[in-house]
């Protein structure tokens, strides 16, 4: 049983209106009858009423707050999934973005757990931002009557790994607050030590105020009929068929970039312009037959993987990563070949870092060959990611597709060609009319302005101008009068400017207002967006200063550069010194006016 389905209209008797019952329904959507009876007896109790229907005392074990900083959704799913099994065991507890709390709630709280994510060099989500630099501001207050437990996610094959639970366990603690649990950084494969986390967190709050356990009936609100609604996520995905695809840049381009048109039913996938789309795929078959032929294993040999019992041709195909070296791979593989050049590689952190980041699992077995047992040789290896991408359409304009632009990985080193797994499974084995799971990862901190009169600057490089494409159809079809400055940076004029035909569209239609293009392989210097920024100042702080919304959208290196350049516009147009053009600058990310979505 799933959550209540609201007609499209009011049930009889109810005080809400049809736009208030569409925003409760999208609410309950996937809930689960424990989280209902919860919510019930939440909203009951805000309204001073009785929680109906909920046996035993209406009185919560323990308030608790759980803090989520999300950026691809893993923190957010870890979260909600800590929500669900608080209220199966009869604990109240919230569970809120970070982007929606207030900092100064904290001095209030008693008891908050966290769950975070570490991005780039070891920085908090976009969400995450304003409450860590509260903390580590001046204004951050004593937290002595605070009790806390923080959860890490991140990949340990960055140098700076769970940085932002660190930060966050490190300075609550320094601010006087009591751990009611030792932190946990978890790594790419974090669903057991989440969920061992999660565990020993619920104990430590029943702990602190036990209750009797009981068992929460389901709540049915007047004039609600239940109804199945799918909800469709990582683990449940939605099976989308593929109606197209085309190349967006030349043949004779560097890189081979695709825009890629899945169908979906409107009514039960629904998305918004800045979202971003998890892909599910399929290792390919030649790879998984060139990794056997390298250990001398048999694909027919049964395997366990997480209680699960399959073969290791089926493993390697679906369930584990062969195109994304990790660190932890490559130590794992030092232990089951012996190979004393492979030990010098894995004692040598920075040299790891490097052997893994410039190579696939078929390198590494070619590179140190050994044969290994099939259990051993599969549990060393991590599961299979899915990848995300940013959505390259609206709903407004495309109501039953969700476009994307993706780039393909393909690149010779070592002796072969490489192929990316989830952009190789894309744009070469996926067929026409073929099916594959995607999901949708809401990305809140990447959204329109809701004041259609708003100005917005959008920059972007390579695929990054996807999300763009959303935002141009997402203001046309709205009638925006805000201004829109495209900011687009790639290698050629005539090979790499994706979306060409379109962003002339808009230009001559007079819905894009202003462009500055940077290509970095025409003429004989390059020429990066970051330059186009200095260049442009002027009239890029008189935007600012009108209220425009800023956006940054592309690889990690690109945004850094970008926001340094930002902090150079601010002091020369603006007449700041350096530390108030940073001042000025966070002030813009502080009002939701500096938006970033980098990987």
């Amino acid at each position: 049983m799933t959550a209540p389905a609201l007609s499209g209209r009011e049930p009889l008797g109810s005080p809400l209106n049809s736009q208030q019952l569409q925003v409760l329904t999208q609410a309950l959507a996937g809930l689960n009858p424990g989280q209902l009876a919860w919510v019930s007896g939440y909203l009951a109790g805000v309204a001073g009423l009785a929680a109906p229907a909920v046996a035993a005392s209406a009185q919560p074990a323990a308030a608790v707050t759980v803090l989520y900083g999300s950026q691809t959704g893993n923190a957010q799913r870890v979260a909600a999934a800590l929500g669900s099994q608080a209220a199966a065991r009869g604990l109240a507890l919230q569970v809120i973005s970070m982007a929606d709390y207030q900092p100064r709630e904290l001095a209030r709280a008693r008891l908050v757990l966290i769950v975070i994510s570490t991005q780039g060099e070891g920085e908090p989500p976009e969400s995450a931002r304003e409450l860590h630099a509260f903390l580590h501001g001046k204004r951050a207050p004593r937290l002595d009557d605070l009790r806390f437990g923080v959860l890490g996610l991140g990949d340990s094959s960055y140098e700076h790994f769970c940085r932002a639970a660190q930060d966050f366990d490190q300075r609550l603690a320094a601010l006087g607050a009591q751990r009611v649990l030792a932190r946990e950084c978890c790594d790419l494969d974090f669903d057991g030590p989440a969920q061992r986390w999660t565990h020993q967190a619920l104990d430590a709050v029943a702990a602190l105020a036990p209750v009797p356990t009981r068992t929460a009936a389901v709540v049915t609100l007047p004039g609600v009929h239940l109804a199945p609604q799918p909800r469709y996520d990582r683990a449940n995905p939605y099976p989308a068929s593929l109606i197209g695809q085309r190349r967006l840049t030349t043949d004779a381009a560097i890189a081979d970039v695709r825009h890629l048109a899945f169908a979906v039913e409107p009514q039960q996938f629904r998305y918004a312009p800045g979202d971003v789309l998890g892909v599910n795929f399929r290792n390919d078959p030649l790879l998984v037959e060139q990794v056997l032929d390298a250990t001398g294993l048999d694909a027919a040999v049964v395997v366990n993987l997480g209680g699960e019992r399959l073969t290791l041709g089926q493993a390697l195909l679906e369930r584990l990563e062969l195109t994304q070296l990790h660190p932890q791979v490559v130590q794992a593989w030092a232990q089951l070949c012996h190979d004393p050049r492979l030990d010098a590689v894995v004692d040598d952190r920075t040299r790891l870092r490097g052997y893994a980041g410039g190579r696939q699992l078929l390198d590494l077995l070619t590179d140190f060959p050994a044969v290994p047992e099939p259990a051993a040789f599969a549990a060393s290896l991590h599961a299979l990611q899915p990848r995300l991408y940013s959505i390259a359409c609206s709903q407004a304009e495309f109501a039953d597709e969700v476009h994307l632009a993706v780039s393909v990985v393909r690149f010779e080193a070592h002796g072969r060609t490489h192929l990316g797994g989830a952009s190789g499974f894309l744009a070469e084995r996926l067929a026409e009319d073929a099916t594959t799971g995607l999901y949708l990862v809401e990305n809140r901190e990447f959204r329109l302005p809701q004041d259609q009169s708003t100005p917005v600057i959008m920059i972007g490089a390579g695929t990054g101008i996807a999300p763009y494409r959303a935002f141009m159809q997402q203001r046309a079809a709205d009638g925006a009068t805000g201004r829109n400055w495209l900011v687009f940076g790639n290698r050629h004029f005539h090979r790499d400017f994706l979306y060409q035909l379109d962003w002339q569209a808009w230009r001559k239609a007079g819905l894009l207002h202003r462009t500055s293009l940077a290509f970095s392989r025409d003429g004989a210097g390059q020429v990066y967006v970051q330059q186009r920024l200095r260049e442009e100042a002027a009239e890029l702080y008189r935007w600012l200063a009108e209220g425009a919304h800023l956006y940054v959208c592309g690889a990690i290196a690109m945004g850094q550069a970008v926001h340094a350049a930002l902090l150079e516009v601010a002091a020369r147009s603006g007449g700041l010194d350096p530390e108030a053009a940073e001042e000025f600058i966070e002030g813009l990310r502080s009002a939701g006016r500096y938006h970033r979505d980098l990987y």
